[in-house]
């Protein structure tokens, strides 16, 4: 609480107008006034002499008076102007502390110049660095979401860096997997980022999880270690660049949120393009896991779309689903 909410406090306020009007200063006098106990007096009178509202009286200094309603606001407000005064200093040189703190810990970050690539170890470290990518981008953010849902931490640790680049202009394009459309959630906020100037488009299937901001630095998984998951920080220029090649090629084939959200479905008798792709995985004998994986749902699920598409097709076995989806053009 402030100062100035603590000097409206309705008990000090009743207080000081009671000595003030009706020149009382006996606690137990001004409690049977103003009908509240002598401990809230006398809590409310301490108040008025810190704020300097109340001064000795000049007949019996043992006693109080008040001062003038508008000699008590001037000193009031010049007490609020010096209080901003300080808080003011205490944030431009907790500002000047942390621009110090995040040059330096950027610079420690650079482990490997030569290749222009830094290895992020564990989850905090990662997130860690996200956070100061998103704060630092002023320009552009893309990104391949290669998850099938989003876990509610996920979407609640997002929102706010999204919200503040946003704010500063930050174009967003992002492609997720068309599995993310059975995720009410997921697609709650992801309607939101469309709303709030994000572009948002769906694709069968992604390559990886990959990050590209300004054009000029990238994130993208690395090989667990020790049993943490790491991160690779890509700063040179030719990587970057083919990344983001590889971003655009992606967003080419891929369809909008709104597109997709608007569609009835495949025609009648026909799969969807999630099942198309994987029919075209299966063709190239890619195994049940990896098919999963790439769609963004579990195997069983996988597992269960074959089974729905044999019946579509009035095929009795994999094989004869590979030959029948062929001749109908399928894949």
């Amino acid at each position: 609480m402030t100062e100035t909410q603590s000097a409206l406090d309705a008990d000090v306020l009743a207080v000081y107008r009671a000595v003030l009007l009706h020149r009382e200063q006996s606690p137990d006098r001004l409690a049977e006034r103003l009908s509240i106990s002598e401990q809230r007096v006398r809590e409310s009178l301490d108040r008025l002499v810190e704020l300097a509202l109340l001064r000795p009286s000049w007949d019996d200094p043992s006693d109080v008076r008040a001062v003038s309603p508008d000699l008590g606001l001037e000193m009031m407000l010049q007490r609020e102007q010096q209080e901003l005064a300080l808080r003011q200093e205490r944030v431009a040189q907790t500002r000047a502390a942390l621009t110090l703190l995040a040059t330096e810990y950027v610079t420690a970050g650079r482990t490997d110049a030569a290749s222009g690539t830094e290895v992020l170890h564990g989850k905090d470290e990662i997130r860690t660095r996200l956070e100061t990518l998103a704060s630092r981008c002023d320009r552009e953010v893309l990104s391949l979401q290669p998850e099938g849902s989003l876990t509610p931490e996920a979407i609640e640790a997002g929102r706010p860096l999204n919200e503040q680049a946003i704010l500063r202009g930050v174009r967003f394009r992002s492609i997720y997997l068309h599995a993310i459309g059975k995720d009410r959630q997921a697609l709650t906020y992801l309607r939101w980022a469309g709303e709030h100037g994000g572009e948002i488009r769906l694709a069968p299937t992604l390559p990886m999880r990959l990050l590209i901001v300004d054009g000029v630095e990238a994130v993208l998984p690395g090989d667990a270690q020790a049993g943490q998951p790491t991160a690779l920080l890509v700063r040179s220029a030719p990587v970057v660049r083919a990344l983001h090649a590889l971003f655009t090629a992606y967003w080419k084939s891929s369809e909008s949120l709104q597109a997709v959200a608007e569609a009835t479905g495949p025609e009648p008798g026909s799969p969807s393009p999630q099942e198309r792709e994987l029919l075209r995985m299966l063709a190239e004998g890619v195994t049940d896991a990896v098919v999963a994986r790439a769609l963004g749902v579990s195997v069983r699920t996988q597992r269960r779309m074959v089974a729905e598409l044999s019946a579509l097709a009035g095929a009795s076995s994999r094989f004869e689903l590979g030959v029948k989806a062929a001749r109908l053009g399928w894949i």
